[in-house]
């Protein structure tokens, strides 16, 4: 339920049950001499308040602004049709053309930055094929200081190899005159 219409009851209620409150009211008092009949004119009065209220603002009430609130649709719709046709599509054509220039300067954003996208992926590209390339060189690199390790090693151990066997020969060269002049020494 809209807020208008219950709005336009609650008015309708209050008037309505305030006509039928004093009417009831003022014919209680009349006559009636005594206080319990104007205490039962009152909450009579209030039941008559409530039944008429819902009664007649249920029949009356819901018309009332049911017409009220198709009269302004329909000046607004009156409204509509009394503009001049030719304003009203210079107006729609206007709207049409700035829907048109917005949406052309946002094709031009979105090119722009794609353009923007694509330069920084460029760039991006570029770079990792020359990390690429500094990584083969250092591969290239590493494989030539381990083959030089290599060869320097090997060189390390034949010259190791040729010493020992270089003491092993001075040290069989050295003990036979040795051991034969203490043969001959020792009788």
């Amino acid at each position: 339920m809209g807020t208008q219409r219950m709005i336009g009851r609650i008015v309708l209620w209050t008037l309505l049950g305030a006509a039928i409150v004093s009417f009831w009211t003022g014919f209680g008092m009349l006559f009636a001499d005594d206080d319990r009949l104007r205490g039962a004119a009152l909450i009579a009065g209030s039941w008559l308040l409530v039944a008429g209220g819902v009664v007649l603002g249920d029949k009356l009430g819901v018309p009332l602004i049911a017409i009220k609130l198709e009269r302004t649709g329909t000046s607004e719709r009156l409204r509509q049709a009394a503009e001049d046709p030719g304003r009203r599509l210079q107006r729609r054509i206007e709207r049409v053309n700035s829907a048109f220039a917005e949406a052309a300067a946002l094709m031009d954003e979105l090119r722009r930055d794609l353009a923007a996208q694509q330069i920084a992926r460029q760039a991006l590209l570029e770079e990792a094929e020359r990390q690429q390339q500094i990584l083969d060189i250092d591969e290239e690199e590493a494989e030539k200081i381990r083959q030089i390790l290599m060869r320097e090693t090997r060189t390390a151990i034949q010259a190791e190899r040729r010493q020992q066997w270089f003491f092993f020969a001075l040290g069989a060269l050295a003990s036979i005159p040795i051991g034969v002049a203490v043969n001959l020494l020792v009788p």
